[in-house]
């Protein structure tokens, strides 16, 4: 085979590697960790009066979450979205119509897919996730196709709470329990039969073995999408129970996730920051606490991870509140995030 013949193969091989590699992301149920953090996420919607009351369990926690609502359902029920956004709380993709995918073609899964997206954008900004979750949990090769065409990142659940079944509340509690590990995804529902009334054991009974709640954005910080559906790179506006934060240069939406420059952010509220050149990190300090920002090529685990760009650090303001136990909302009229 001459030279010229077996550069063509390679370039065919590596083509079809990539293409294959993009269809089969993996669908992520887990993080592997040792830290005791866990995520709630809610699938649904449906009953209004039954979120409602989801949502006040999770504010009366201070617990924040990742919602799935079906977009068809979402779209009908504005206000109640914007109150858990409000709250703090993130969306994430489960199709127009609640459908099964796999009973659906490529065509129709992608449609299902791209409708979502739309509504819920409007409605969540920033606060909507590269994240979808497949109606039943199920999905084919089809289902990893669209959603590596789209941006999307696949995600079940590695707990099921059985909140959904006609069990009792106390068999949802136990269950979920005894199979929480760190880096956990706990799957419940905004209006299942035993949500209400098991929610606030599960929550009590993880905090008192030492678990700590965040939203898959953050749990899965590592695996967020490059590109998802409709990019969106422009400035926004932060504040700090309700005062204007003046951040240079400003904070801005990349890829639907607010980045805020890392030193003015900490210097604003007082803390130190000083690079070290050598690890690629920022160490920002206040009195005994310090917080270590690396630059998104490092692999330093107890880090928050940032991104350079021009010589500048820039970190998600998401993780900067979870980090700080800071709630954060959002204001998609006016591009505002708002921490409290």
């Amino acid at each position: 085979m001459t030279r010229r013949c077996l550069l063509g193969v390679l370039v065919i091989v590596l083509f079809f590697s990539v293409g294959l590699a993009q269809a089969a992301a993996p669908v992520l149920t887990h993080l592997d960790t040792n830290d005791k953090v866990i995520a709630l996420t809610f699938d649904d919607g449906w009953d209004s009066s039954t979120c409602e009351k989801v949502r006040l369990i999770l504010l009366d926690h201070e617990v924040v979450a990742t919602i799935f609502p079906v977009a068809s359902w979402a779209e009908g029920h504005h206000s109640l979205i914007k109150r858990f956004l409000a709250d703090g709380h993130e969306l994430g993709n489960h199709t127009m119509t609640h459908a099964k995918l796999t009973m659906l073609s490529l065509v129709q899964q992608e449609q299902e897919l791209r409708e979502a997206h739309e509504i819920l954008a409007k409605l969540g900004g920033q606060q909507l996730t590269g994240f979808f979750r497949p109606p039943y949990g199920s999905y084919d090769k089809n289902t990893l196709k669209v959603a590596a065409k789209l941006g999307l990142r696949p995600v079940t659940w590695s707990i099921d709470s059985w909140d959904w079944r006609d069990v009792p509340t106390q068999q949802v509690v136990q269950r979920t329990l005894e199979r929480a590990r760190p880096g956990g995804v706990i799957l419940m529902h905004l209006a299942a039969r035993n949500t209400v009334h098991a929610l606030p054991q599960i929550i009590s009974g993880l905090k008192e073995r030492g678990y700590n709640f965040v939203p898959l954005s953050v749990l899965f910080a590592d695996h967020l999408v490059v590109a998802p559906i409709s990019p969106i790179d422009r400035h926004v506006q932060v504040t700090y129970q309700g005062e204007l934060i003046e951040l240079k240069p400003a904070a801005k939406l990349v890829d639907g996730v607010t980045m805020v420059p890392c030193r003015e952010f900490f210097q604003h509220f007082g803390w130190r920051v000083c690079w070290d050149a050598k690890r690629q990190l920022a160490v920002c300090q206040l009195a005994e606490v310090q917080i270590l920002v690396q630059a998104e090529n490092n692999s330093i685990q107890t880090c928050l991870t940032g991104r350079l760009e021009n010589g500048k650090l820039y970190v998600p303001l998401r993780a900067l509140a979870t980090e700080l136990n800071f709630r954060l909302g959002w204001d998609a009229a006016t591009y505002t995030a708002n921490l409290r």
